[in-house]
Formats: structure tokens, C-alpha cells, sequence
């Protein structure tokens, strides 16, 4: 039965937009300011600041762990903090173990209750253009590479490898194991990454994720997860948090400040189903789906570097 969210305080690209939104069959109908013409039931979400769901990273479930690990370590670190989709990390050393890898993490989030997309995580040194090729082709949305040394950098056929692209823009993610601190710091890495990534025309996402919070707008758009995930759009699934705005703390110019280490959602609600009210949550085993990104990028007007 069709419902209407009146007065939603909706958080969309930093803002927060009042809006009236019209639910049918678990999806988006209709947003509009306000939908008084419309005679269904209404639920007043005046008192709320409504988020999309979050979309987190997870860089431990191609790791084997027990069922009930895993369920603890989803209620704990996801559900409870009102993520509705993981971007789940696999690591991978060559080319070959692309698909085995891929096949094992599959089977292994058979019961998430969440859904999920996955990338992967490789050393700097296996990043070649048949690789890259072979990810385009399983549709593999984010590729992270961890460096030991920068002038490794120097090593890679970077030219090549911006030639395997085509229509499947992969962005690639530096991940810092730099034990010469003294002589590179944070600042002179990442414009060193920059640079080459400029130069070469690669889309790139400078700071690596961390798991204990939503990726950015940006993130989502560069992988190319937005807008099907990470959005409150007309067609989209009903994926959203809804944060008491007494929790909440506000900036001059209107926008709010979510402190995602600290705050809990109180109703968070995935593909129109309930998975927390209050203290409440739910692990629906197996609810989740694997998700495709068709193709990265798409929102994203240029890949200057973030």
C-alpha cells in the first residue's frame, strides 16, 4: 500500500532539501515539496534528518571467519551504524587469482544481509595492462594498490595502462606502506600520485576508505555506485537512516555535521524492509544481493583527483 515520508529533512549532496516523498512497492515514487493532494497515509518525519543508507568498505570478508563471527562483525560495525551496502576489498597478488578470489568472496557473503559490490586490492607491482583488462571485463568497479616504495611508481607502464582503459574507467586507489617517513610525507606522496595520475589521464581517489565510516558522495560517484546506492531518488530502492536532529549539529550556513564515529541512526530502513529501530536490529541472513557498477564514472563530469 503507497504511503507518503511528509516533511522529510533530506539530506542530498550536503544539503538538506524538505521534501515530501511518495513510497510505492518498497521504491521512490515521487518527491515534491509538499504531496497534501494526495489522500494516503502519512508518516510526519518533521523531527528527523533522513540520510541515504550508507555505503561502507570492508577490507576482512575474503578472509574465511565463522558464520557467527561474520554476523557479529556485520550487526556490530554495519547494521548498528546504518550501512545498507559494503564495497567489499579483496586481495589479490596476479592476474590469475582474480576470478578464484572473486568466486570464494561471492560464496562467502551468500548470507549478508546487506547489499554489496566488490573490488579489489592488489601489490603496486601487478598492476599491467592485462590485468587491468582482466577486471574491466568482470566488471571489477575499484582497484587498490599498496605501494612500498614511491619510486615504484616510476616502474609502472603507466602509458599502457591508461590504454587498457576504453569505456570502463576504473579508478585506482593508492594504499601507503612507505616505511621512509623521514625523507616522504603524507603531503609530497600524495602529490606525487597526483601528478602521475594527471599526467596519464587516470581516474583516481586519493585517500584510501576507511571501514568505520560512509564513503563520500565523491567516492560513490567515482566508483560509479552512485546513483543507485547512496542517493534518495525517484525510482531508487528505499535505502535510509533517519537521525534524531537533537543529535545533530549544524554549520552557519545550514549544513549539518555528522560525526559517523559517533552517531547511530535510530530507524534504518534497507530496500524497504526494517533492519534498526532504536536498540533493535535485524539480520536478515541472506537479504543482501551482489551489485554491478555498468560503468564508473558515469556522474562524474572530469577525473580531476580528489
Amino acid at each position: 500500500m503507497p504511503y507518503i515520508l511528509e516533511k522529510a529533512n533530506v539530506l542530498k549532496n550536503n544539503k538538506v532539501v524538505t521534501c515530501s516523498i511518495l513510497i510505492k512497492n518498497k521504491r521512490v515514487d515521487y518527491m515534491q515539496e509538499n504531496l497534501k493532494r494526495l489522500s494516503f497515509m502519512k508518516t510526519n518525519l518533521s523531527h528527523y534528518l533522513l540520510t541515504p543508507g550508507h555505503v561502507m568498505v570492508n577490507y576482512t570478508f575474503s578472509k574465511k571467519k565463522s558464520f557467527q563471527s561474520f554476523k557479529t562483525e556485520i550487526t556490530e560495525n554495519y547494521l548498528k551504524k546504518g550501512c545498507t551496502t559494503m564495497l567489499v576489498i579483496s586481495d589479490v597478488n596476479t592476474e590469475r587469482e582474480i576470478i578464484p578470489t572473486l568466486k570464494n568472496t561471492r560464496h562467502y557473503l551468500l548470507n549478508s544481509p546487506i547489499d554489496y559490490y566488490l573490488g579489489i586490492r592488489i601489490p603496486l607491482e601487478s598492476l599491467t595492462p592485462p590485468f587491468l583488462v582482466t577486471c574491466r571485463r568482470n566488471k571489477i568497479p575499484v582497484i587498490i594498490v599498496t605501494i612500498e616504495k614511491v619510486e615504484d611508481l616510476y616502474k609502472i607502464p603507466w602509458g599502457w595502462i591508461r590504454e587498457s582503459y576504453h569505456s570502463y574507467q576504473i579508478p585506482i586507489i593508492p594504499e601507503w606502506k612507505i616505511k621512509e617517513k623521514a625523507i616522504f610525507n603524507s603531503k609530497r606522496k600524495d602529490e606525487i600520485w597526483k601528478t602521475i595520475m594527471e599526467e596519464n589521464r587516470i581516474p583516481t581517489i586519493v585517500d584510501r576508505p576507511n571501514e568505520d565510516e560512509p564513503l563520500t558522495i565523491d567516492m560513490l560517484k567515482k566508483i560509479g555506485i552512485y546513483p543507485n546506492k547512496g542517493d534518495i531518488r525517484v525510482g531508487g530502492e528505499l535505502d535510509y537512516n533517519l537521525y534524531d536532529h537533537d543529535s545533530i549539529g549544524y554549520s552557519v550556513d545550514e549544513t549539518p555535521s555528522l560525526d559517523y564515529h559517533n552517531l547511530i541512526p535510530t530507524i534504518t530502513m534497507h530496500k524497504g524492509n526494517f533492519t534498526k529501530v532504536g536498540e533493535k536490529v535485524y539480520f536478515r541472513s541472506g537479504f543482501g544481493n551482489e551489485c554491478i557498477v555498468k560503468k564508473p564514472g558515469f556522474f562524474v563530469s572530469s577525473y580531476d583527483v580528489m
